[in-house]
């Protein structure tokens, strides 16, 4: 339990059990789980992919600019940048 969310890390689980991705990680938001990111490289190129629990990103207007920013640190992390 993570938050009160219930995570399971995926790589291990056979594909067709798998319900969130190989490497799906908590999406946190403030003080809450709100969902889960798949983030790959390509062409080095960050490839990001997130499910909510609401089935949809936060209305909060610092959400988005927040999670491009967390993006963005992702990539020097990884060389990309």
């Amino acid at each position: 339990m993570l938050w009160g969310w219930a995570y399971r890390f995926e790589a291990y689980t056979p594909v067709p059990n798998r319900k969130l991705g190989y490497y799906a990680l908590p999406l946190l938001w403030r003080d809450r789980v709100i969902g889960w990111g798949n983030v790959s490289v390509k062409d080095g190129t960050i490839r990001p992919d997130f499910g909510y629990v609401a089935s949809r990103p936060p209305r909060d207007r610092a959400f988005r600019p927040a999670l491009d920013e967390e993006i963005t640190r992702m990539g020097t992390f990884l060389g990309l940048t």
